[in-house]
């Protein structure tokens, strides 16, 4: 009975792929290397294709997605073989939904840790790419996720598939509240990029409520909105901004108005550098921060700052636009 190749062997098989992956028997070792038992060479071979976007691969890769699921603790620790050739795969542009229905309902449970939540995060992006009729229902289960990064994938599924309709599960989340910060920005940014009027509406009512955890959405309402960049989410912020009272409430208004990086909100922030109370012009500072490597913008910020009598602002400008530009 001919000896199995060793863990070192099987590897070793595969550098030539990665010093030539055009090579006359790259096809082969490639091939081999996806039918191997252990998942790390899998992996590598795996990572191979879809970082030469070697064609004819993908009958191995997703034979690979389900050989991987059984006793998955064992024959692949960590998911690294599954993911490596679901994101090839997806970087192929397969059309096989299979592999990525199979991995978005994939639990793999090592000691307290899922190791399959980047594997679930994956699948639905791929599903939403192939435009498979049961993405919303998988986006939808996955919104309530276990994990973070598995909730935020799911909506930013929804956004890359771009359908409208996606914006009834982004609003329904936002509404229903997230413990992760993260994941409540990927729902106000899903609702405001798929349905922008609702999504205004939605955040611009959290921009006048500065209490309690409404307070904290009202911050993460006003990042959404900077980062979508659009010229009414900006009226929006500049309206609350009009309408605060106290510093702390406009300082979040301010981050997102810098988040913006329109002429139109450096515009609104110069002003407030060059002649606001020390509070507001440190914080229109710290937000034109996200634009320190704009042409002109350290330059403009400097001359307000250096025109600001009633605080010397020397020190801040210097820390957020002297030392990193």
């Amino acid at each position: 009975m001919a000896r199995r190749a060793t863990f070192e062997e099987e590897l070793q098989a595969l550098s030539p792929v990665a010093a030539d992956p055009h090579a006359p028997d790259a096809a082969t070792r490639l091939a081999a290397g996806l039918a191997s038992k252990r998942s790390l060479v899998v992996a590598r071979a795996a990572r191979l294709v879809r970082e030469h976007a070697l064609e004819g691969h993908e009958p191995a890769l997703a034979d690979a997605c389900a050989r991987f699921l059984v006793d998955p603790v064992k024959s692949d620790p960590s998911c690294q073989a599954k993911l490596a050739a679901l994101e090839a795969l997806d970087y192929a542009e397969s059309t096989d939904a299979e592999p990525f229905l199979r991995a978005a309902r994939h639990v793999q449970r090592e000691g307290s840790s899922d190791t399959a939540a980047p594997l679930r995060a994956r699948a639905v992006l791929g599903l939403a790419r192939i435009g498979h009729p049961d993405f919303d229902l998988v986006a939808a289960t996955l919104l309530g996720d276990a994990q973070p990064p598995v909730r935020q994938a799911a909506l930013d599924a929804l956004v890359h598939r771009g359908d409208r309709a996606g914006a009834a599960l982004a609003l329904h989340k936002l509404r229903a509240g997230d413990d992760d910060p993260l994941v409540t920005l990927a729902a106000m940014a899903a609702l405001l990029a798929l349905a922008p009027d609702w999504g205004r509406a939605e955040l611009g009512a959290l921009l006048d409520d500065a209490d309690g955890t409404a307070g904290e959405r009202r911050e993460w309402a006003a990042v959404a909105l900077g980062q979508a960049r659009g010229d009414e989410g900006l009226t929006l912020l500049l309206g609350a901004l009009d309408r605060c009272v106290r510093a702390d409430e406009r300082e979040p208004i301010l981050r997102g108005i810098g988040l913006h990086r329109s002429e139109r909100a450096l515009a609104a922030l110069l002003p407030i550098i060059a002649d606001g109370a020390a509070a507001d012009a440190r914080a229109a500072i710290e937000a034109l921060a996200a634009r320190r490597y704009d042409p002109g913008i350290a330059e403009r910020v400097r001359d307000a700052a250096a025109a600001n009598e009633r605080v010397d602002l020397a020190a801040v400008v210097a820390e957020r636009f002297d030392q990193r530009a």
